[in-house]
């Protein structure tokens, strides 16, 4: 068996035996464009970002809400390619000091190669590489290849999930399951189903015994915080990307970012003091 890339191995220190939930930054790879992504993930890493999450463009991204998908569509309006995304990567995982862990729709990892893809990331120091629509069928040669290269495979688990379907699941995850806290597309603003969540979360440790990772639904620190005695991370992407959308080529969009970064992690840092506020 292959062993783990330094950036995976330090991907699993990180999310085991933590006090507190760890706070994970999302971000399109080339938005608001490549230079400027670039810095925006490194404040985030210094603003509170325990690792970060950076998502191929896409023109059809079926999880994702209008915020996600604007952002995918600016990046790629901008010519954004597959080597944009091993660059930010690279300047990403060399220069936070945080696990960097890529989150990619099948079809653009199919259309690159799977080897030549899951080699690339491990080149440029990922931790691993997350498919949210990956198919069954596809899901052992993908989980086998990622292992050679040394990488994680999270995957994610959606609420509605059967228990067969989920020791599939179980047989070709690494590194963390993500469980979407609602069952909605990302960015989505709604009251959240917390016991429904911790009903869901315990299943899910019953059969994988892998952090469990939230997002989709953590729209505000507060949802952060009554989430954090599930999981063992939260994922935010529409909550940072918005800012940076409606602010284009302004440094406001950034500090409100970072803002939304700081908040989060302090209401995963003492989610107790947050119940006292209503939702």
């Amino acid at each position: 068996m292959t062993d783990l890339t330094p950036a995976a191995a330090a991907l699993d220190r990180l999310l085991t035996g933590r006090r507190r939930p760890a706070l994970g930054a999302f971000l399109p790879a080339s938005f608001p464009n490549w230079t400027a992504g670039i810095e925006a993930l490194r404040a985030f890493a210094r603003h509170g970002a325990d690792f970060l999450e950076i998502g191929v463009p896409n023109r059809s991204p079926a999880f994702d809400g209008p915020v996600i998908t604007a952002a995918y569509a600016q990046a790629l309006d901008q010519g954004a390619r597959m080597p944009h995304l091993f660059s930010t990567v690279r300047l990403a995982a060399s220069t936070t000091g945080v696990p960097v862990v890529v989150m990619s729709y099948w079809n653009p990892v199919v259309q690159f190669g799977v080897e030549s893809f899951l080699r690339s990331l491990a080149q440029a120091g990922a931790a691993g590489a997350m498919i949210p629509d990956l198919p069954e069928a596809q899901a052992e040669g993908w989980h086998a290849a990622a292992t050679a290269a040394g990488l994680h495979t999270p995957r994610f688990a959606p609420r509605q999930i059967d228990d067969p379907a989920l020791e599939r699941v179980a047989s070709t995850a690494s590194g963390w399951v993500y469980a979407p806290a609602a069952d909605a597309p990302t960015g989505f603003q709604g009251d959240l189903d917390l016991p429904g969540l911790r009903r869901f979360t315990t299943r899910l440790r019953q059969h994988i015994d892998l952090p469990v990772v939230a997002g989709i639904g953590v729209s505000t620190p507060l949802r952060a915080a009554q989430c954090a005695p599930y999981v063992d991370a939260v994922v935010i992407g529409s909550p940072l990307v918005r800012p940076l959308l409606d602010h284009p080529g302004r440094g406001g969009g950034l500090g409100q970012a970072l803002e939304q970064i700081e908040a989060f992690a302090g209401a995963l840092r003492a989610p107790a003091a947050f119940h006292a506020f209503p939702a």
